[in-house]
């Protein structure tokens, strides 16, 4: 079978070495660091484990593994958690979160949200309603940002791209209208589960990932969100890698690629910094975004256009930061059984309390560190060029010990309460912090940082490549490339690696089995809605919510009723329960004017 190099061992470049060495390939990884796994591995913090326990776990960030990660939860179904041993395999070290929650400044507590089961266009509202009255917004803010939602669930495809990849969330979403209150909860969401910052990512994007965070609490059981049941390295990565070297892959870990070199319209060998160069039949280039960007030469460039648009993009308007930190307590403090965000802070914060999904460890603080540790909170900061409340500067010009401070003061600030009695994090508890080693000081303030998140800005799709370049033996691998999961994620850089794999299966005619690609899925009841939405795009009109004008309508809380008015049907339950129907379509067709 013919050989592969890849560049990169990352979720994105690990997935492909997996695919491809199940199918007879002969397959080397390459990658600059020693430890494997990218943005996703454990970060160790040396020296701090004393008699026979591990370092303290810091990460990159907290791990998230919601309902629509199927690549990513497929690659851990196949790994064996013990090198040899058929089961178990990791993902049954995957944990499910019961509940979320969100803390704001200034008021008595943090309010808890389970999960409950939609079946119909009015439980979207309702829930929202039910969700928004929780946080005390106002009927306004709901009516609007519930259509909204609706609207985009019922919007076609062709609509999603032809339209809303051409605008910000903020705008599709009517964000000036909101009151103040919502606008902060509008800007924070996006940025507190997929680092996008909602002026600035494009609504197609993040839309179809929010509507997918939004059903998910449409859904039970443990395939919703769920986290990782201890370190992601030991838990998940170390067993990866060790079973991918027993299938033969070969890893060369702290070497760095500095560039391809080119012959006859094809890859030829590829250089390290160490003055070595290697030759293969076909190349993954499984780097992120800034690192591909920087090894796209003009010769490359010359051979396939698209490669030439992403060379010539500014990469520094495609990607922002999401960066973790863990605070590790002498007391564990588990606040609620899932993900907690902070839409008031304004460094744009979301924490877990990891050690209550850790317990098949054992208790914490007898494996970890040097005995004093016994809880640990690990946060996301998605925000890094909004000014802090306690450090009154960017989180991008702040020292490591200010950021400590700042974020520190945010969480106290959302999460306790005004009496002396209600302190859930005090001072004292706090034995010690870990910042992502992904951000280097070396150089001063502002930090360099290795590991930048595209955020899809609107139009962005246009620059971003095909996993199987016009390079007939080059592909790409990562979150960055053309995927259905679009999001700058384990799961996109999965489905990528997956893609790569199958353009080189393509190319060498192998007659094995493709790798394995889903769509994300939305609901059924949802298809007529969608089918009505293309006739109505393909014709060059509005969405039946603005071509009804219930921008009026909402105005006067009489959305529904005004639905039903338009279909002819009294009954505003009867006409969400026809409209499922597909003939509901044809009649509204019809009465639109439309053939």
């Amino acid at each position: 079978m013919p050989s592969v190099i890849v560049v990169g061992g990352g979720v994105a470049g690990l997935t492909a070495a997996h695919e491809l060495v199940e199918r007879g390939f002969e397959v080397h990884v390459y990658d600059t660091r020693t430890t494997w796994g990218g943005k996703a591995r454990s970060q160790p913090v040396p020296g701090t484990g004393t008699e026979g326990r591990r370092d303290l776990p810091g990460e990159h960030g907290f791990r998230f593994y919601p309902r629509f990660y199927r690549h990513v939860i497929d690659q851990m179904q196949r790994t064996p958690a013990v090198p040899g041993v058929a089961t178990p395999t990791v993902d049954q070290h995957l944990r499910a979160t019961t509940e979320s929650a969100i803390a704001m400044v200034d008021e008595d507590t943090w309010y808890r949200f389970s999960r409950r089961k939609l079946d119909k266009p009015f439980d979207v509202l309702e829930a929202l309603e039910l969700f928004f009255q929780k946080l005390d917004f106002d009927t306004a803010d709901t009516s609007l940002y519930g259509l909204k939602i609706l609207q985009f669930l019922s919007s076609s495809e062709a609509r999603r791209f032809g339209q809303y990849e051409r605008l910000s969330w903020w705008d599709y979403c009517q964000g000036d209208l909101y009151s103040p209150k919502l606008q902060r909860l509008l800007r924070a969401v996006p940025r507190t589960m997929v680092a996008m910052d909602p002026k600035r990512g494009s609504a197609r994007t993040i839309g179809t990932i929010s509507m997918q965070l939004i059903l998910d609490f449409a859904q039970s059981g443990v395939n919703n969100d769920r986290t990782m049941g201890g370190p992601t390295s030991q838990m998940w990565l170390d067993p990866w890698v060790a079973h991918l070297r027993s299938l033969g892959v070969q890893f060369h870990g702290g070497v760095r690629c500095t560039g391809f070199d080119v012959a006859g319209g094809r890859i030829s060998g590829i250089r390290f910094a160490n003055g070595e160069s290697r030759a293969s039949d076909h190349y993954v280039l499984a780097v992120p975004l800034e690192a591909a960007h920087a090894l796209i030469t003009p010769e490359l460039a010359a051979l396939d256009p698209a490669l030439a648009r992403l060379r010539a993009s500014d990469v520094e308007q495609l990607v922002s930061w999401m960066v973790g930190l863990q605070f590790f307590l002498y007391e564990d403090v588990p606040l609620v059984r899932g993900h907690t965000f902070y839409p008031d802070s304004p460094w744009a914060l979301t924490s877990i309390s990891q050690p209550q999904f850790w317990r098949e460890l054992g208790l914490f603080r007898r494996q970890f560190g040097d005995g004093q540790v016994g809880g640990l909170l690990s946060i996301d900061i998605s925000d890094w060029n909004t000014p802090g409340t306690f450090v009154p500067k960017r989180a991008k010009d702040c020292t490591p010990e200010e950021i400590k401070t700042e974020v520190w003061g945010q969480l106290k600030a959302a999460l306790n309460g005004r009496d002396a009695e209600e302190q859930v994090l005090t001072d004292e508890l706090l034995h010690s912090v870990h910042l992502d080693a992904d951000l280097d000081y070396g150089g001063g303030l502002p930090p360099r940082n290795t590991s930048g998140l595209l955020v899809h800005p609107p139009r962005s799709w246009e620059v971003r490549p095909e996993a199987a370049s016009a390079i007939p033996n080059l592909c790409l691998a990562g979150d960055y490339v053309r995927t259905h999961t679009d999001l700058a994620s384990m799961e996109g850089a999965c489905e990528g690696g997956r893609r790569a794999v199958n353009a080189i299966l393509d190319r060498t005619q192998s007659q094995a089995r493709r790798a394995d690609i889903w769509p994300l899925e939305e609901p059924a009841w949802l298809e007529p809605w969608k089918r009505l939405d293309a006739a109505l795009y393909q014709r060059g009109r509005p969405h039946l919510f603005e071509l009804l004008g219930l921008r009026t309508a909402l105005q006067a809380s009489d959305v529904l009723r005004r639905f039903a008015a338009v279909t002819g049907l009294t009954e505003v339950d009867d006409w969400l329960d026809q409209f499922r129907v597909s003939g509901m379509v044809d009649t509204l067709l019809a009465r639109l004017g439309i053939r």
